[in-house]
Formats: C-alpha cells, sequence, structure tokens
C-alpha cells in the first residue's frame, strides 16, 4: 500500500507563509497528508508572518538579500546563500530533538538556507524529496532567460555564460556569484549525494535537469494539483477577457496590451507588480481597452475567473506549471496561452486552450478575437479544461503520485544504508 508506515513528514522551504506558487502548493500537500494522518513539521526561516509551528525555534535567522546595507553585510549574505552553516547547525538541532522523520519534502531552499542542510538529513538517515519549483538547478537567474529574452546557454554548459552576459540585473558582481554559488554547488554534488529524488512539475523541467546531467532515474516529473470542488464553473459566456499575475516583463502583458489594441474587447488585468506603470501608459498610449484592477484576491478574484470569456497567459518566458492555468480551468474558463514551457502539457492546444507563440501580437489578437466571436468554442474548450482538471490534477491523483515518490525515496535511502 502507497505511504504504508509513513507517519512524520518535514517540509523544508526557505517561506513559511503563502508567498507565492511553491508556499502554496506546500501548504496544500501538508493539508492532504494531515488529512491522512500524517503529522507535518516545518523548517525555514524566520519571518512575521510566519504561520505558527512547534518547530519555529529551530528556524534561521531573517535575511534580506535585496537591500543589504554595508560591504561587510554584502559578504556574510554572500557566504551564507553559499553554504549556511546556521542551516546545517539548526536543522541538526531539530532532527535531534524531534521524533525521526519518515521523509524529508524540501522545496525551495535556495539562498536563505541552502544545500548545507542536506547534510544533517543525510546523516540522520531521513530520504529526502526534493520538488523542483524552478529552474535554478540548472539556471544561476532560476528562469532559463537572459534580459527578458529565453536562453539555455547554461543547460549542460558553462555558468561562465550568466557571468559573461551579465543575467542577474546586468550587474557583473551579482552574476559571478550566483554562477559561482551554482557551478560549487554542482562541482561539490551536493544535491545529486543529498536528495534521493528530484520531482518537477513539468516534463519540460525534467528534461531541462536531464540536459543539466542530474541522473533520470532520480527526476520525475509530477504536475501540480488543483481541487476542482473549491471552483464553482459556469456555463456562462463571460463577459471579459482576464490577465491575473504578477506584472513584470516575463509575463508578457505587455503583448496582451498591443493585441488588445484598436478592438472593442474588454480586457481586465488583476495584479501588480514593477512593470504596472509602464503598462498602464501603454494602453493609454495605443487607447486599448484595458482596465488595470490592482491585486484582488479571494471570492472577488474567484468571481473574475468565473465571469471571464478567457483567461490569458501570454508568458514571454518558459512557465513551469503555472497555478493560474490550472485554476482556470476547475474554473470551466477556456485558456489563450503561450505555447511555451510546461503550458502545452497541462492545456492542451485546441482541446482546452488556444496557444500562440510568446510575443507574437497578431497571433495573440488572432485567439483573442476567435473567441469573442465563438461562444461555443469557448464553452467546449472550458468544460474540457474542467473534465481535466478533474481526473489529471486533481488530489486524489496527485496524492497517490506524491506517495509513490515518497515510498520510492525511502526504499533508496534504505538500500543506501
Amino acid at each position: 500500500m502507497q505511504g504504508a508506515g509513513l507517519d512524520r513528514v518535514l517540509m523544508v522551504n526557505k517561506f513559511l507563509h503563502e508567498k507565492g506558487g511553491a508556499e502554496l502548493y506546500m501548504y496544500r500537500l501538508a493539508e492532504l497528508l494531515e488529512d491522512r494522518g500524517v503529522t507535518v513539521r516545518y523548517f525555514g526561516m524566520r519571518h512575521p508572518r510566519n504561520l505558527p509551528s512547534p518547530t519555529e525555534r529551530w528556524y534561521v535567522s531573517q535575511v534580506d538579500f535585496e537591500n543589504p546595507t554595508t560591504v561587510r553585510e554584502r559578504v556574510r549574505l554572500a557566504g551564507r546563500m553559499v553554504y549556511s552553516t546556521q542551516a546545517r547547525s539548526h536543522l541538526g538541532g531539530l532532527l535531534a530533538a524531534e521524533p525521526r522523520f519518515d521523509v524529508a519534502h524540501l522545496h525551495n531552499i535556495y539562498h536563505q538556507l541552502s544545500p548545507s542542510l542536506l547534510a544533517p538529513l543525510r546523516a540522520a538517515g531521513v530520504p529526502v524529496v526534493m520538488t523542483v519549483h524552478d529552474y535554478k538547478l540548472v539556471c544561476p537567474v532560476y528562469t532559463l532567460t537572459s534580459h527578458g529574452t529565453m536562453c539555455e546557454r547554461c543547460v549542460g554548459g558553462s555558468f561562465a555564460n550568466a557571468v559573461r552576459l551579465r543575467c542577474e540585473r546586468g550587474s557583473l558582481p551579482a552574476s559571478a556569484l550566483v554562477a559561482g554559488e551554482t557551478w560549487l554547488h554542482r562541482r561539490l554534488r551536493l544535491w545529486e549525494r543529498g536528495i534521493d529524488l528530484f520531482v518537477t512539475p513539468s516534463s519540460y523541467l525534467r528534461d531541462k535537469l536531464l540536459a543539466g546531467g542530474y541522473p533520470a532515474d532520480r527526476v520525475v516529473a509530477v504536475p501540480n494539483m488543483v481541487d476542482p470542488d473549491q471552483f464553482t464553473p459556469s456555463q456562462e459566456p463571460g463577459s471579459h477577457m482576464l490577465y491575473l499575475g504578477r506584472l513584470s516583463h516575463e509575463k508578457g502583458v505587455e503583448t496582451l496590451i498591443e493585441a488588445a489594441a484598436g478592438t472593442s474587447m474588454r480586457i481586465m488585468i488583476a495584479g501588480d507588480g514593477p512593470e504596472r506603470a509602464r503598462l498602464q501608459a501603454l494602453a493609454e498610449r495605443l487607447r486599448a481597452p484595458v482596465e488595470f484592477l490592482g491585486h484582488v484576491g479571494g471570492e472577488p478574484l474567484r468571481a473574475l475567473i468565473r465571469e471571464a470569456r478567457a483567461i490569458v497567459v501570454p508568458s514571454r518566458w518558459p512557465e513551469n506549471c503555472p497555478l493560474v492555468v490550472l485554476e482556470a480551468m476547475a474554473s470551466a474558463r477556456p485558456l489563450i496561452a503561450s505555447r511555451v514551457g510546461g503550458i502545452p502539457e497541462l492545456a492542451r492546444d485546441g482541446q482546452e486552450a488556444l496557444l500562440v507563440e510568446p510575443g507574437d501580437v497578431a497571433g495573440l489578437r488572432e485567439a483573442l478575437l476567435r473567441l469573442e466571436a465563438d461562444t461555443e468554442l469557448a464553452r467546449r474548450l472550458g468544460q474540457a479544461g474542467r473534465e481535466r482538471a478533474q481526473g489529471r490534477y486533481g488530489p486524489e491523483r496527485h496524492m497517490r503520485d506524491v506517495l509513490a515518490i515518497y515510498d520510492r525515496a525511502r526504499e533508496r535511502r534504505a538500500q543506501a544504508a
């Protein structure tokens, strides 16, 4: 039986509050495990927004990598980013104080925690699974992009490319630091030695890890989950095209605004970010029918999704497994999305979505106008998405997949003992 004898799981993530998709996924998974009677504990970084936890006294100190104040502080942060002795010692203390964990499930641990914490887990004989939420293991800047365009020079190649191209915020020192960190971790084989199984939310990301030299028998693709019961599907045709997410260059909102210019469509943009002012100015200049709503959450956001004609995901970067795609499908809303990264695995062209090439203004406009005019097509794509969300991405199937991975990791660690 899958998950037999699984009593205690340690979730490890640098942020222990709902900051982004990785944290949201971690807490959803923890809830499913706890529903099965599994005790879940946490390890990560201290923060005022953290959820209460019996293990919080072991968390590492809060750190801000974005705004160091002195040269000494920059040096200290660089050292912690490469190898955190604090994370190693604090996790060792937690493992000594707590009953033994059956599995440690790692998520985003880069920089604030570092792979230093793999050593105490290995010493304690705890099997380790890591969900790889981004491209950091093969790309020093996480995104497989360089200055806003997709780039795979470091995948299976030299991380010196990130330095040469100054991929980290255009800064030579910052680029050298992240490239050196990534190179050293690979050179010492910290990830391969410390992690039993890597889980990628898309086959696309799995392929990138394999191209980067990670062992094929230890990288498993399992898509993220969505609970369709938490979303109310609508059979109404919808009144607007909806983008929801961060307003930053890689999200491709500029392409959506340019595609909408000169049409009578109603475009609603829910979200905020560093590009908002520029995007608003662009929409005004092009007289695009776009309404910026700012951050929207909770029931108001769900209502926006239910009342949409389609959800638009115009990303310019290789999205891995965006939750917005799954939530749109669970809500029986059709998708208009970029044919990039893991998106085509989630929503298939002509079945649950209309897919266009990233940055293709004319192609995106054509897809928007097509769904605007064809109510039956919109209904059919949305219903197919709801059915796929129920059958492929529901929590029960996801839980079976995760428990099977836990079993494999435990078997591997037992054989290595």
